[in-house]
């Protein structure tokens, strides 16, 4: 899914990305390092080209992890509060790296599209404007958002684990036998 783009309004194009092209980075361009999808139409020629990959993006990598973890704790822990607590936690860590990537990935390109500028940027506009987040982005933020705030509620609302009573079992009746009271009890 689509996490950032650069706008086929940039000036004199972008990386492999002619003027009038769309220069696109999914999630996992951005944690591996892949290349990313540029419009078929406006491909600069290969001798014209230049650089588009990002190196893989290490916070990328950490949601990837974090994702991987919160699921496999929400299918290994057996206690419900700890297991929405886990999941609670590694989907709000989660959020916050994502959106911290996104931060990152987005200062790189605007500094990767000003080295690569080859018009001058017009008057008023900035490398930020002609970058913007796209809808994977967003639905990978909500759903991270949503998870969280779910397991907390239910790790909230989930009841405390008994704890035993602390201190040595209580020791049997003299001679083992329960008591008349007890035994009437059993019985009926």
């Amino acid at each position: 899914m689509p996490f950032l783009a650069v706008s086929c309004d940039a000036p004199g194009g972008y990386g492999r990305a002619a003027p009038g092209g769309t220069t696109t980075y999914t999630g996992w361009d951005l944690a591996v390092g892949g290349a990313p999808e540029v419009t078929s139409d406006h491909l600069r020629p290969a001798e014209q080209a230049r650089d588009d990959t990002l190196p893989p993006q290490p916070l990328a990598i950490a949601v990837l992890v974090l994702v991987l973890v919160g699921l496999a704790g929400a299918v290994a822990i057996r206690g419900v509060r700890a297991r929405r607590a886990a999941t609670a936690l590694a989907a709000a860590i989660g959020a916050v790296f994502l959106v911290a990537n996104q931060a990152t990935a987005r200062a790189l390109l605007e500094s990767r599209l000003r080295e690569q500028l080859t018009v001058p940027m017009p008057t008023g506009k900035t490398a930020a404007d002609f970058i913007a987040d796209q809808g994977g982005f967003a639905l990978c933020l909500l759903l991270l958002a949503l998870v969280a705030i779910f397991n907390g509620i239910g790790w909230l609302r989930a009841p405390a684990p008994s704890t035993p009573p602390l201190g040595p079992p209580p020791a049997p009746p003299p001679g083992g036998v329960p008591d008349a009271a007890v035994s009437g009890k059993l019985h009926e």
